[in-house]
């Protein structure tokens, strides 16, 4: 950029040059004869003579793009990932350029300040919106796991400025970032990104969930949005959900993950893992179709890693009622698949508040057991006032904010801050079963192959019917004595669909000696069977059954 304006100021003086001439010039031939004249004709050679050595210097080391009628450098450059952390990038950016933009890359260890051993991949150019500009992408492959890389993108002649970008590592430890609604005040978005990341360097990615203008239609505000990001997000990823404000923009822009449900047209879903750690994004503008679900249970039963997050626009949990029916219908259709696939933590906008719930299972606060904590957020200028006091809420906060959501092997800690760095809280979650009386451990019998078997935080076992099965089929699972108990104990056989319990069943024996025990269903895909070892059944008012396992 600094020899951009270097060479814009040397035509511009050039031109002054020349004009300066031809004024002076004509002024002395006309006012003088003889000796004047003479004079005058060997100051217009002189002048002549510096005006052309100029412009050989400005030919000489003027770059092509001024010559070129001044054409900017990209910029408006945004990384997503599209496929797998560790070994792609993917680059978005904008230019007014139409042909030949490329990414130049190399990694940083071998990077001695040029690109003249990058290795380089073409974008696709496609015009953005109505406006004069470009969107370029590209999707980097082949890269090294946890490596720091050097990158630019343009043409020779018109070059971004030199950037960077580190793949993701195998690690239980990182951090990252989430942005509720922006849709307006992005000056001071991206005063508070910038502040964000000079604090906090260690970062590895955002999520953001949705809303990311106010006038999706807008290209103009699009390009405000994208100029107030590119700041931070031409170092670290971002990873948004589509919000209710976000149309055409939001699909023409970003180059995501191409894993989520085919069909469902003008909709976003996709998953992506970090670390021990799989995140799958949302589009609340399509609830109730059975793909999507389908998708969403077959996406986390096939995760093995140990977190599991959701991003979505709209809150199931709300801060305030806005008389919409959608709280519902997540409740209803994507929570239990949440809820059965032990997802811990959903984060959320569209409400313009910060708000965090207490651990939430089938509607209800979970105190000392398995819950879903459901965080919405809100970095931009729009807010709007404190809830009515759920009894679900545990913290909340008006005006703009950010969430650090640290991972730690067992532990999040979840830090929310106001936009000038004031602290809102720091929540922390455990990960792991609860304690419980050691007595019997409950496994998956081999033999069942019909299941997936799984682990709530608290200990309880459960088994998820496999994708194409369905029919009257036995659940069978191996209990294993770990430390004696008095007298007989119960097995009991919870059978769940969608988060509702449909049967229950059980067993009765001594299993300081049985050690299996078994149950039938009428089941289809997806439904959970939860194993408890108890104490006792009973129907009497004063007794509740102890749970036995761990």
């Amino acid at each position: 950029m600094g020899q951009n304006l270097q060479a814009i100021r040397l035509i511009g003086f050039v031109r002054h040059s020349l004009t300066e001439i031809y004024e002076k010039g004509a002024a002395i031939m006309t006012s003088g004869f003889g000796f004047n004249r003479l004079k005058a004709s060997k100051a217009c050679g002189i002048r002549c003579l510096i005006v052309f050595v100029l412009i050989l210097v400005c030919f000489c080391f003027a770059p092509a793009v001024v010559l070129a009628e001044g054409i900017a450098a990209p910029e408006k450059i945004i990384l997503t990932w599209s496929e797998n952390p560790a070994t792609t990038q993917t680059i978005t950016w904008l230019t007014p350029v139409e042909h030949a933009n490329i990414v130049q890359y190399i990694e940083a260890a071998g990077y001695n300040g040029d690109f003249s051993a990058a290795r380089q991949a073409d974008a696709v150019t496609a015009p953005f919106a109505d406006s004069n500009n470009y969107r370029c992408t590209a999707t980097l492959s082949g890269l090294q796991p946890d490596t720091q890389y050097m990158y630019r993108v343009g043409s020779d002649g018109s070059w971004s400025e030199v950037l960077s970008f580190k793949t993701s590592a195998d690690t239980e430890a990182f951090s990252f970032l989430y942005l509720g609604d922006v849709q307006e005040g992005y000056a001071e978005w991206e005063c508070m990104l910038e502040k964000v990341y000079n604090e906090n360097p260690h970062i590895k990615f955002a999520l953001l969930g949705g809303d990311l203008t106010n006038d999706d239609d807008d290209y103009i505000e699009w390009e405000e949005f994208l100029g107030a990001a590119t700041g931070l997000f031409s170092k670290i990823p971002i990873m948004p959900a589509k919000g209710n404000h976000d149309g055409e923009l939001f699909f023409e822009f970003f180059t995501l993950p191409d894993t989520g449900p085919y069909d469902v047209v003008g909709t976003r879903f996709y998953s992506f893992d970090y670390g021990d750690a799989h995140f799958v994004v949302l589009d609340t503008s399509n609830v109730i179709n059975d793909t999507v679900k389908q998708w969403l249970r077959q996406d986390l039963q096939n995760t093995a890693k140990k977190w599991k997050f959701a991003v979505f626009h709209y809150p199931a949990y709300q801060s305030f009622d806005d008389n919409k029916t959608i709280d519902d219908a997540l409740r209803e259709h994507w929570v239990p698949i949440l809820e059965q696939n032990q997802v811990d933590m959903v984060f959320v906008g569209h409400q313009h508040v910060y708000m965090r719930t207490h651990p939430i299972f089938e509607g209800k606060v979970a105190a000392n057991s398995y819950g879903i904590v459901y965080v919405m957020g809100n970095s931009g200028s729009k807010f709007y006032s404190a809830g009515s006091g759920f009894p679900y809420i545990a913290t909340e906060e008006t005006g703009s904010n950010y969430q650090l959501i640290e991972l730690k092997n067992d532990v999040l800690t979840l830090t929310s801050r106001k936009a000038d760095g004031e602290l809102i809280e720091s929540y922390t979650l455990t990960k792991g079963p609860f304690e419980s009386d050691p007595h019997y451990q409950v496994t998956a019998d081999e033999a069942d192959t019909d299941y997936i078997p799984g682990l709530t935080p608290e200990g309880i076992y459960n088994m998820t019917v496999k994708t194409d099965i369905s029919g009257f089929k036995y659940v069978r699972v191996v209990i294993t004595c770990q430390a004696a108990h008095d007298g007989e104990e119960t097995v009991v056989f919870s059978h769940l669909r969608n988060g509702r319990q449909l049967q229950v069943n059980s067993t009765r024996a001594d299993f300081d000696q049985a050690d299996t025990a078994q149950a039938g269903f009428n089941v289809e895909t997806g439904d959970v069977i939860k194993i408890y070892v108890v104490d006792e059944l009973t129907n009497a008012d004063n007794h509740n059954p102890v749970i036995l396992q761990n």
